[in-house]
C-alpha cells in the first residue's frame, strides 16, 4: 500500500534519513568526494574524443585553466584542514603540485584517446588555473571572506 508506513519505501525513506544527518556532519567526507568527482568528471570527459568548443583562439586554454583552478579549490577545501600546522605556501604548494601532476597524467593520458593528444599547453593552462585559484583564495582568505579555509 501507500499508506505511511507501509511498504518498503517508508522504511528505505528512515534509514536514508539516518544517513544524512551523518554525511553533513562529516564534511570531510564530503569535501574529498567533491574533489574526486570533480577529478573524475576531468578524467571521464579527458576520455572522450574531442569536444566541440567555439572556433575562438585559445578558448580551450580558458576552459583547462578553470576546470584546474576547481581543482585546486576543492583540492583546499579538502586538505587544508589536515594541514593545519603548516604555513600558507606550503599548503598552496602542495594544493598546486597535485593538480599539475594530475594535469601532466592527463595529458598523457590523452595521447591514447583517439581523437585527442598529449599537449603541454594544456598542461602549462591547468598550471595556470591552479596557480591562479591559489592566489585568489590566499587573497580572499586573507581579506576575511574565505573564513572556511582560514587557520584556526
Amino acid at each position: 500500500g501507500e499508506g505511511k508506513g507501509e511498504g518498503v519505501a517508508p522504511a528505505m525513506t528512515l534509514r536514508l534519513s539516518h544517513l544524512i544527518p551523518t554525511l553533513r556532519a562529516n564534511s570531510s567526507f564530503a569535501r574529498w568526494s567533491a574533489v574526486l568527482a570533480w577529478a573524475g568528471l576531468i578524467s571521464f570527459l579527458s576520455s572522450r574524443p574531442a569536444l566541440p568548443a567555439p572556433e575562438i583562439p585559445y578558448v580551450d586554454k580558458v576552459f583547462h585553466a578553470g576546470e584546474f583552478g576547481l581543482l585546486a579549490f576543492l583540492l583546499a577545501l579538502a586538505a587544508f584542514p589536515s594541514l593545519k600546522s603548516h604555513s600558507a605556501p606550503i599548503r598552496w604548494t602542495l594544493v598546486v603540485l597535485i593538480c599539475f601532476i594530475y594535469a601532466i597524467l592527463d595529458e598523457a593520458h590523452q595521447a591514447y584517446v583517439p581523437g585527442r593528444n598529449c599537449d603541454l599547453a594544456d598542461a602549462l593552462a591547468d598550471l595556470t588555473g591552479a596557480v591562479l585559484a591559489a592566489l585568489i583564495t590566499q587573497w580572499a582568505i586573507h581579506l576575511g571572506r574565505l573564513k572556511i579555509l582560514s587557520p584556526p
